[in-house]
């Protein structure tokens, strides 16, 4: 039995930690102690409105035990935990898009417990090993940030058939920044970005981003990513995209994405891409990349707090205050 420190969303704002002990781990599992749990804005939601479970899928750490049919090895294993809980033998994850399961029921953080605790238990198929010269804060990155940032990328540039020219970003929070700089790292045209946010905007473009100028501007680039999730970033990421071009929603939001009936939209070709996360046939290639822009991802977006601090963090966080606090935990 291992006693853990969680932290529990009641809703309306209020976040209480408790020392609570956890049951004997599941065959199959692997039980983590947590050394840094990135905050996410999709955990917002449970925020105002309260969850069952220990929210929280932004999550680097090591193995401090195993349940039944796991390896005794792997006992002191540094990784990062895979959100999606796969089933490994459907025709999806046979094929490698482990991200596309046919049978994916639970997210880790959202139906089953997360990271926002000293330990959690994960399926061991869902603990991604980090290579040995890469820090766990900047590994914690390769999940949202850069690994849903890349897989997204790669599909939308699957889907022209000629050289992307212009792109344009609408948001630049954490997942937008990762947007802007895996685009510079995978050789696209410099991208072009836009935030309401001064600060925000402002650390896009000292990645190596340009400032967006024009968002009334119709019909201008080859690749839109809307990494806002908000009514009016998709209203301009429409308004962007030219005919036979891809727009890529990526932001999150309780809202609908809208595609209007109007003229435009009625007589445009054009691919409404909509992406999740990121395969683990991809996990080599973000490493190789998180690499490289990962030390700078982290030193524009984190700040670091302790569990203690997290329910004054998270209500700075919720108020845009902040763009990506770590809670860090003190190694095992």
């Amino acid at each position: 039995m291992t006693k853990a420190r969680r932290a529990r969303f009641l809703g309306d704002g209020v976040v209480e930690l408790a020392q609570e002990m956890l049951p004997d781990i599941a065959a199959g599992d692997v039980r983590v102690a947590v050394e840094v749990s990135a905050l996410c804005g999709s955990d917002k939601r449970p925020y105002r409105e309260g969850s069952a479970v220990v929210p929280g899928h932004e999550i680097a750490g090591r193995i401090v035990a195993v349940g039944g049919g796991v390896p005794t090895h792997r006992v002191g294993e540094r990784g990062v935990v895979y959100a999606p809980v796969f089933c490994g033998a459907c025709a999806s994850c046979g094929v490698g898009f482990t991200n596309g399961c046919l049978k994916l029921a639970e997210l880790v953080g959202w139906q089953r417990d997360g990271g926002y605790a000293t330990h959690v238990d994960v399926p061991a198929q869902c603990f991604i090993r980090v290579p040995d010269a890469m820090s766990l804060d900047v590994a914690v990155l390769g999940l949202d940030t850069v690994g849903t940032a890349a897989h997204g990328l790669r599909w939308a540039i699957r889907t022209q058939v000629r050289a992307v020219e212009r792109v344009a970003v609408i948001g630049c929070g954490p997942l937008g920044l990762g947007v802007a700089v895996m685009s510079l790292e995978m050789g696209l045209p410099v991208p072009e970005v836009f935030d309401p946010v001064p600060g925000r905007l402002a650390a896009a473009v000292g990645m190596g981003a340009r400032r967006l100028r024009d968002l009334d501007a119709e019909n201008q680039y080859d690749l839109v990513v809307e990494a806002s999730g908000s009514r009016t970033g998709r209203e301009v990421a429409q308004r962007l995209v030219r005919p036979g071009a891809v727009l890529l929603a990526l932001g999150e939001s309780d809202e609908p994405f809208v595609i209007p009936a109007n003229p435009r939209t009625r007589r445009t070709n054009l691919f409404n891409l909509r992406t999740f996360y990121f395969p683990l046939s991809e996990v080599e290639a973000n490493w190789a990349a998180l690499a490289r822009v990962g030390p700078g991802l982290v030193s524009v977006l984190s700040s670091r707090a302790t569990l203690d601090e997290l329910p004054e963090v998270f209500a700075r966080f919720y108020r845009g205050e902040l763009l990506k606090p770590f809670i860090r935990f003190d190694s095992p």
